[in-house]
């Protein structure tokens, strides 16, 4: 139904990853709910920013085909490991399940459920990092975005509810992590069949095979985790992704051999370059855009930061209107340094910066944050800053205007 190609993007100089979505090969209702449900992609993991999650830079439609440009990831999915490894040692799975449990916490914080949690959608880099993807099925809380009744997911990693089309939560994505842990540890799914039909009726009404009969090396503590994640009924599962997360980490292990040299990780910690006040500061800022999940936001934003600068950056991600984003980064940076000493040991006002950044935007767009950070590094005074970000100005008439503006 598409490709992804390995893209190049000018504008920032970076590599991207394009998703395109064939739509010719549909028609009428079914093509009009395609380009929606891959639409909600681009909302719904946009509006995710956390370092476990793929990023989304862009949504657009090329020739009538949807496109989405994604961060660029070096990693294969897991699906392509377990069918190489088999299954993984104990402490190797939990330190990946965790880092799934950590994405799909931040997605239900923001009232976004995965709905298609599998091997295929968690990417593994070669030192187990993940990144999940796919969100094109996800739905927000509240929102009629699909059918009621409507069957979407991959059957042997769906809910016992998803099976039966009812409406789904956060604990749905739950059980498929139990199922994607199981598989993990075991080399087996839980639930198994020679069509959907089978599949389903397995997950629905069969009850969960003894791990431990079979798998006597897997703890009887994760086992009992695997047992509570994969309940039929949702109230008897974990209550959210950060608690099945808090049992794994206090979970003892059978440790096998070769299982030694695998280090489970440290829960996160917050980001050593700036004061929780600071973050809280923010996090208001940034409310009125997005909404109570700023917080939770600001802090995975943070932590994938190196600077103020940085993080101004991600964050402005989030917010639509250009206007607002360069208003927003202004406001955050008031409180830093009033002068910017740029490479070439000019010192240039923040005010100045940020001017000229709110002007370029109204020629370029949200771009012009990036532009200007870059001709600080090599403007030898405000007036070297201004021509260099106007040469980023098609029009000469619109140059000269942006010239002018300085005053």
């Amino acid at each position: 139904m598409g490709v992804i190609y390995a893209a190049h993007d000018p504008a920032i100089d970076r590599k991207v990853a394009i998703k395109l979505i064939r739509t010719d090969l549909q028609s009428g209702e079914d093509q009009a709910d395609y380009v929606a449900r891959f639409q909600r992609e681009a909302r719904a993991a946009g509006r995710c920013v956390h370092p476990n999650i793929v990023a989304i830079y862009d949504f657009a439609v090329h020739e009538g085909n949807p496109f989405l440009a994604m961060e660029y990831v070096e990693a294969r999915n897991l699906s392509q490991v377990l069918q190489e490894s088999g299954r993984f040692p104990q402490p190797q799975a939990i330190a990946i399940i965790l880092q799934v449990l950590d994405a799909l916490a931040c997605a239900h914080d923001v009232g976004i459920v995965h709905r298609d949690v599998k091997p295929a959608n968690i990417l593994l880099s070669a030192n187990c990092r993940v990144k999940m993807t796919d969100f094109g099925i996800a739905r927000f809380d509240g929102a009629d975005l699909t059918l009621d009744g409507a069957v979407i997911g991959t059957p042997s990693y769906m809910s016992p509810e998803q099976c039966r089309g009812e409406v789904v939560d956060a604990r749905s994505d739950l059980f498929s992590t139990g199922v994607v842990f199981h598989e993990m540890l075991t080399g087996e799914r839980p639930f198994s069949g020679r069509n959907f039909i089978e599949v389903a009726s397995h997950l629905v009404n069969e009850p969960l095979p003894d791990i431990r009969a079979k798998f006597p090396a897997i703890s009887q503590a994760l086992a009992a985790i695997i047992e509570r994640a994969l309940a039929k009924q949702p109230a008897d599962r974990f209550a959210s992704a950060a608690d099945m997360a808090v049992a794994l980490r206090q979970a003892p292990l059978s440790i096998q051999p070769g299982d030694e040299t695998v280090v489970r990780p440290r829960p996160p910690e917050h980001a050593p370059w700036v004061a929780d006040a600071t973050l809280a500061t923010i996090a208001q800022k940034l409310a009125p855009h997005v909404g109570p999940m700023a917080q939770r936001l600001v802090q995975s934003a943070a932590q994938r930061s190196g600077s103020l600068d940085e993080l101004c950056d991600t964050l402005s991600r989030l917010i639509d209107r250009p206007d607002q984003k360069v208003r927003f980064c202004q406001e955050v940076l008031a409180g830093q340094t009033q002068m910017r000493t740029s490479a070439s040991g000019a010192v240039i006002a923040n005010a100045e910066a940020a001017r000229a950044e709110q002007e370029l935007a109204l020629h370029v767009g949200p771009i012009a944050r990036i532009l200007v950070k870059r001709a600080l590094e090599q403007a030898k005074s405000a007036e070297e800053l201004w021509q260099l970000l106007a040469t980023h100005i098609a029009a000469e008439a619109d140059r000269r205007a942006f010239l002018r503006r300085r005053g």
